[in-house]
């Protein structure tokens, strides 16, 4: 389940930004990459904090246990997957009243449909996306998305 097996040690890496360049269409970021060096305890979570290889700022990392990085992997699968069945279900639901004619003075129900069709979609994509690369790290930045000096990143494949 999710992307990468879990180990002793995050697969996470932690990055920080050596420089950034500005195009006319796209922004250009590169990264050093550091390992987390913190072991996974047993049970629960561990709050340590590392010195960034760069610049030397201490980062606060929080490491979950492999137990409750499999219980927010679950979490965020079930968050995903209730999100892209409600936007089915939203889905067919629009365009099974899509085509009716509504009567003068009665509500067009296609409105709140629209509304639940992006919010199920919306919750599918950000809960896969999650379980995708959740691996029990919490630290400055997200693996997903980030605009700071330090992030989370995956090592390259």
């Amino acid at each position: 389940m999710g992307k990468r097996e879990l180990g002793p040690y995050p697969g996470l890496r932690y990055a920080h930004m050596v420089s950034k360049d500005i195009h006319s269409s796209h922004v250009v970021r590169q990264f050093a990459l550091y390992p987390i060096d913190i072991e996974r305890p047993q049970k629960g979570r561990r709050v340590e904090a590392l010195e960034c290889g760069s610049c030397q700022k201490p980062l606060k990392f929080k490491v979950l246990s492999v137990a409750a990085t499999r219980s927010r992997r679950w979490a965020w699968l079930v968050l995903g997957l209730a999100g892209v069945a409600a936007a089915l279900g939203f889905g067919v639901a629009i365009f099974a009243v899509g085509g009716q004619v509504v009567e003068e003075g009665a509500s067009n129900p296609v409105g709140p449909l629209a509304l639940g069709f992006l919010a199920g979609f919306l919750s599918g994509t950000v809960g896969l996306s999650y379980w995708r690369y959740e691996d029990g790290v919490r630290g400055p930045g997200s693996p997903l998305i980030s605009f700071g000096a330090h992030a989370l990143r995956w090592p390259p494949s």
